[in-house]
């Protein structure tokens, strides 16, 4: 079965297969940032120490700009989830890069809204590089993924 948007446009199995992959990385996400929580009162270290698993609250954005900026954050995330969406809806090709940015951009925004803060907690031992979580590397690996379709299509 096929549904049409606004635009004509058919929203068949990838506009359900985004919705999957926004709920499996969405909660992909926020366990992965749970279980640090849970987990990570003392560092542990994977891949002969080349990563470090390390519990950050980060009050902030990327590089912790922004820090303590918690209302311009979440109101900046509610335009870009707008914007977000409209893209899903009129631009099927980049479905699945659109799909993981979404995720992950919800699952920070969840967290900030819940606690005031971000989990972070894999840190690549290098310096002055941030702590990351699941979701920003979903958002990293979706950002990627559009840009490839643009070059290629």
């Amino acid at each position: 079965m096929s549904y049409t948007n606004i635009t004509g446009m058919s929203l068949n199995r990838e506009w359900f297969f985004a919705l999957g992959i926004i709920v499996i990385f969405l909660t992909l996400d926020l366990r992965t940032k749970r279980w640090a929580e849970k987990n990570l009162d003392i560092s542990k270290y994977i891949f002969d120490g080349k990563i470090e698993l390390v519990y950050v609250r980060n009050y902030g954005i990327a590089f912790n700009k922004l820090s303590g900026k918690k209302k311009l954050i979440l109101i900046t995330n509610l335009f870009l989830f707008i914007y977000l969406s409209y893209l899903l809806y009129t631009d099927i090709k980049n479905y699945l890069g659109y799909a993981l940015i979404f995720a992950g951009g919800l699952g920070n925004f969840i967290c900030r809204l819940q606690k005031g803060y971000v989990i972070d907690f894999v840190y690549f031992n290098i310096k002055n590089w941030p702590v990351f979580n699941i979701a920003d590397f979903e958002v990293f690996i979706g950002i990627i993924i559009v840009i490839i379709n643009e070059i290629i299509t």
